[in-house]
């Protein structure tokens, strides 16, 4: 990762909130393949701030860099699938946006490498106050499948609800002091449990087609202090914090 070669010649412009609302609500709903011919997981989530104040708060929220996809990394990928065993750094597949693929992986790790909550963040050719823009992704994974549309041959399953774990995103920020103002745009990938979107995988998902946008805060801010951006209103989030879907059993890959 290094931000100020990724954009490097080029003069970002340095948007007003009216127009940062409309351009987050011109990207595409969601990342794409390689070629970018078909829409992946939705791309619901937006940080501001610079790389050292991003990646500060997510780490000292529970959120750890993956390893790279390597022969290594997958054989312990699989093996920690197969035992039901953690994999707390385990690697993520590649997604694209901008023309190339994310420009950090990070993942808040369970008890077993089935259940994660795992992010991926590209960096936006336009910045907000002299800050840089993150235009990202957030699901949580409950399962582990095989599937020959990925290079490794697995892929991890993701709980429907992907909502859920944007919200849990914003709290655990909240709850650390990380944010400084917050709000929600639209442009996501909307859909319904009866009529589900589905992911490059095969997964189906549902969503209210926002984006929750995070002014990191450089400071520690008190949940009082914070500021809405009073843009788009979500709707109320899961009462337990974890779908129906994510509690049915999703049996793990088979022994070899």
């Amino acid at each position: 990762l290094d931000p100020a070669k990724t954009y490097a010649g080029r003069e970002l412009p340095d948007l007003p909130p009216d127009a940062l609302r409309t351009e987050l609500e011109r990207l595409p709903c969601c990342a794409a393949d390689d070629e970018g011919a078909a829409e992946g997981d939705p791309l619901n989530i937006v940080l501001i701030g610079n790389s050292d104040d991003v990646l500060n708060s997510l780490s000292r929220s529970g959120w750890s860099f993956t390893h790279r996809i390597t022969l290594k990394s997958v054989r312990r990928e699989i093996g920690a699938a197969v035992a039901g065993n953690a994999y707390p750094v385990a690697p993520v597949s590649s997604l694209y946006v901008f023309g190339r693929k994310q420009d950090v992986a990070l993942q808040r790790a369970r008890h077993s490498i089935s259940q994660r909550n795992h992010m991926r963040l590209w960096l936006a050719p336009f910045r907000f106050e002299g800050r840089s823009v993150w235009v990202g992704q957030v699901s949580r994974d409950i399962g582990v499948k095989l599937t020959p549309k990925s290079p490794t041959l697995t892929t991890h399953v993701i709980d429907p609800e992907v909502d859920t774990t944007r919200e849990y995103l914003l709290h655990s920020l909240i709850g650390h002091g990380f944010v400084e103002r917050f709000g929600f745009v639209k442009g996501s990938a909307e859909a319904t449990r009866l009529a589900p979107r589905h992911n490059l995988t095969g997964d189906a998902y549902q969503s209210d087609g926002l984006r929750l946008v995070v002014v990191i805060a450089p400071e520690p801010v008190a949940p009082d202090d914070i500021r809405n951006l009073m843009w788009e209103q979500s709707a109320p989030p899961i009462a337990e914090g974890q779908s129906e879907s994510a509690k049915q059993h999703v049996q793990p890959l088979p022994a070899p």
